[in-house]
């Protein structure tokens, strides 16, 4: 067996073993007592449904037919599951930003005006909470530890690590929820809705249309997996913060993907990098996994579109 078909049934098994509550807790925010609660009440759905999903998949091939009333079932609940895992993700992610927001306002201020500032944030939180008396124990303390440079970086990373997963599962409730394609306001989605039993392990999953002719096939248990996955102490390859912004300029290769070259600071340009959501190298033209250079030393970027030839293969 090869290195890297090992490392991989690996992390299939190191993920298996990690609870879904525990893959979210590990995560910055989550000592937030109501985020780590809905993290809980999903792990706990997501347990519940596993079962029936096996359950459904017995039943299926003792049938040797689609069980109906069965199927209904398991697939109201996917669906009903995702939108609760897209809605905390959704929650915990916009919080994260707002503190970014502020820890970089609070760095940008001579050191001497710093602790006015925290005094006024402090009491803007307390005007923000619906029971300002306990803004100073559920909702100030993540606002001062984003005084700490470290804190900050913490948060982006996981944040950014996050990226792929969230869109993902932001594409499939768009065309679950609002019957449109992702991005495509007024469009009409292709079944929403309708999803298939996966014969592998008994979820349901569906086809999204992202657009023209790329589409997501997207299962209950793929998002629950990718999702505990988190918990992993995975360096994902995060473009530098400081060309991400850049890169938004830049035309879509295909969907929430662009097409850049980078040079390092060594002088070298790689072309053919592909990146998710401004945020992670998911490939490199001729490239196995491994990269040939570390992110962190990314000293530009530019646009790299294929040809229309090459597009169309």
């Amino acid at each position: 067996m090869s290195r890297k078909r090992t490392k991989k049934t690996r992390a299939v098994e190191n993920h298996r073993a990690v609870g879904l509550a525990q893959a979210l807790q590990s995560l910055p925010l989550f000592t937030d007592t109501y985020l780590n609660m809905q993290a809980i009440n999903l792990d706990l759905i997501d347990q519940f449904i596993e079962d029936q999903e096996t359950r459904l998949l017995h039943e299926y091939f003792e049938k040797e037919r689609t069980p109906l009333p069965s199927t209904m079932f398991v697939s109201a609940l996917c669906q009903l599951w995702i939108f609760g895992l897209y809605e905390l993700l959704r929650t915990w992610r916009q919080r994260g930003k707002d503190l970014l927001r502020w820890s970089k306002e609070l760095h940008a201020l001579p050191e001497g005006d710093r602790p006015a500032r925290l005094l006024a944030k402090r009491r803007e939180i307390e005007k923000r909470a619906a029971d300002p008396e306990g803004a100073e124990v559920f909702h100030w303390p993540v606002y001062e530890a984003a005084a700490d440079p470290a804190f900050g970086e913490t948060l982006r990373k996981a944040l950014d690590r996050s990226e792929r997963l969230f869109r993902r599962i932001e594409a499939f409730r768009v065309t679950l929820a609002k019957h449109e394609m992702p991005g495509v306001p007024g469009s009409f989605a292709m079944a929403p809705g309708y999803g298939r039993i996966d014969m592998t392990d008994g979820s349901i999953y569906w086809q999204v249309v992202l657009r023209g002719n790329e589409v997501d096939i997207v299962s209950r248990r793929t998002l629950a997996d990718e999702c505990k996955r988190l918990a992993l102490d995975r360096r994902p390859a995060i473009i530098p913060e400081r060309v991400q912004d850049q890169m938004k300029r830049y035309p879509d290769d295909s969907y929430g993907i662009k097409r850049i070259a980078v040079t390092v600071d060594d002088g070298i340009e790689h072309p053919g990098v592909y990146v998710a959501w401004c945020k992670e190298i998911v490939g490199i033209d001729g490239m196995d996994d491994a990269l040939p250079f570390d992110p962190d030393r990314i000293a530009s970027i530019r646009p790299d579109p294929r040809d229309k030839h090459d597009a169309d293969i």
